[in-house]
Parts: C-alpha cells; sequence; structure tokens
C-alpha cells in the first residue's frame, strides 16, 4: 500500500495488507521449531538488557506478577511469553493469524497457555470493560495504527493508576530513507503496508490522550546492531547473533548516552523512540 493511500483506506483493506505480508513471513520463519525458544525468556530479563528498555522498565516497575497485560500487536509472542513467564496474565493481540499460531505455540512450549490469551482483532476494533488491565504496552506497532482511535479505547481498558510502554522506530530523514531503499540484516520485508513515519507531532498527539507522557531516543550508534548477524541456523544463529549484540551494545550504549548528554539535538537522528504513559489514580501493589 503506498503512503499517500494509507489515509484513505479502510479498516478492513488496512488489515488485511498487514495479514497478508505477516501471515507469509511467520508461516515460513517458525517451520523450525527451534525458534520457539526465546533469548530473554521473562520480563526482567528483556526489560533489563539494553538502556530502552530498561527505561520502560523503570515506569512499568520491577514484577509484574499477578498483572494484566494487554500486548498490542504481539506478533509472534515474544514479550508475551516472556511476561507469562514472569507471573503476569497477558492478552495477545494481533491481526496475522499466523503470528497467533506462533504465539500460542511457544506458550504452550514454555508451560504458560493458561497465561496467554490470544485475540485476532485490528487494534481499532478492541472492546474491553473499562480498567481491564493494569499495563499496556507496544513494540513496534503504533506506527502502523490509526492513533487517535485506538488511544482512547487503550487509556479506558487501563485501571486508574496504570502504566504503559510504547517502543517504536523513530522518524527521521536518514532513518527513513533506510526503512524505504535500503536492504539489511534482518529486514523483514521491502513491502512496508500501512506503516507510517513516527515523528514527534505523533508522539504528542498519544501523549494527549493520557494523564501522563514522557518520550526518549534511543540508539544513536546503537542502532548499527542491525548490521551484526549470527553464525549458524535457527535458535543457535540467534543466540550467537545476540552475544555479539550485546557485545557491540557494552560499548556503544555509554557512547551514545555521552554524546546524547552533549548534544542534546542528536536525540532526534537516533533510531529508536520510548513513550511512557500513565493513567491517573492509585496504582494497586503487584501480587506476590
Amino acid at each position: 500500500m503506498r503512503r499517500k493511500e494509507i489515509h484513505s483506506a479502510s479498516l478492513a483493506e488496512r488489515v488485511a495488507v498487514e495479514q497478508r505480508i505477516w501471515d507469509g513471513i511467520n508461516d515460513e520463519l517458525f517451520a523450525d521449531p527451534s525458534l520457539l525458544e526465546l533469548t530473554h525468556p521473562t520480563y526482567e530479563s528483556f526489560f533489563t538488557s539494553y538502556p530502552e528498555y530498561r527505561w520502560a522498565y523503570d515506569h512499568l516497575g520491577p514484577s509484574v506478577t499477578g498483572r494484566r497485560i494487554l500486548e498490542l500487536g504481539c506478533g509472534t509472542g515474544v514479550l508475551s511469553v516472556a511476561l507469562a513467564n514472569s507471573g503476569a496474565s497477558v492478552t495477545a493481540v494481533d491481526v496475522s493469524g499466523a503470528s497467533l499460531a506462533v504465539t500460542e505455540r511457544r506458550a504452550r512450549h514454555f508451560g504458560v497457555g493458561d497465561r496467554v490469551t490470544c485475540i485476532q482483532s485490528a487494534a481499532e476494533a478492541l472492546d474491553f470493560p473499562d480498567g481491564s488491565f493494569d499495563i499496556f504496552l507496544a513494540k513496534s506497532v503504533v506506527h502502523h495504527l490509526i492513533i487517535d482511535d485506538v488511544m482512547p479505547r487503550l487509556y479506558r481498558f487501563l485501571v486508574p493508576g496504570g502504566r504503559a510502554a510504547i517502543i517504536e522506530p523513530q522518524s527521521n530523514p536518514v532513518l527513513d530513507f533506510a526503512r524505504e531503499y535500503v536492504p539489511y540484516p534482518g529486514k523483514e520485508s521491502d513491502e512496508h503496508g500501512t506503516d507510517e513515519f513516527f515523528t514527534h507531532a505523533m508522539i504528542a498527539r498519544i501523549i494527549g490522550h493520557f494523564d501522563t507522557g514522557e518520550f526518549r531516543e534511543f540508539r544513536l550508534l546503537a542502532m548499527l546492531e542491525k548490521l551484526i548477524t549470527g553464525g549458524g541456523a535457527g535458535f543457535a544463529a540467534r543466540q550467537s547473533r545476540e552475544r555479539r549484540v550485546r557485545r557491540y551494545r557494552r560499548l556503544a550504549d555509554p557512547i551514545d548516552a555521552a554524546l546524547f548528554r552533549v548534544c542534546p539535538p542528536l536525540r532526534r537522528l537516533a533510531q529508536v523512540v520510548v513513550i511512557r504513559l500513565g493513567r491517573a489514580g492509585m496504582r494497586v501493589a503487584s501480587a506476590r
């Protein structure tokens, strides 16, 4: 779908495009059952792995035990299952049936099928009772959505005192060009579907739907991790790549932090933006 057609497309047309892309990718990718394994199998290990996730972790809290969590655009359940492994009750939402099938397989593989509920739906069509969730999370999906339809729903779904984190690829001219035209390792598809560039104007609109909100950019030199590949096949290749990425990030992340302190405008060139959101009210402590 061409970008100029996105705004005039119906919701059904938008969903059909994303289903076609992601069903094809995941049907092919998960022919290897070893890929059901997780590099970061818990909430704690996932959200303390790199600075962008740690910033979200500081907002969401050190434990998700007993929490009701909505993950929007769950994909193949990498995060949903990690959350369930840490004691959360997760509602995993995606438009791709193939992605959700992998999420269900992954949840059963880790023995948490009873804590992961999969729902195939567009975010714009979700309907839950008010206050259904303590937390919602969205990673690399909001730039596909109709923001002013989705965000009021998500606000309503949160309990008073509920919190949220959105992690998205940031828009700037350099990165937008690369995403459009440059091949690189890990690039899922050359077709962009309903992607829209995730601008600061969009971030402001998102924050405007919540009682509290702030954002921060991450990965300047660290974005070059995209060029790192792993040796071997299946999960072994992923483990190999993750080890290399960790070594690289141990070098790049402190340099990024120093560059951002010395020259804050460089944040506009960073790859990733994290948004922390909240609904006003008293937050109930998680079960221990």
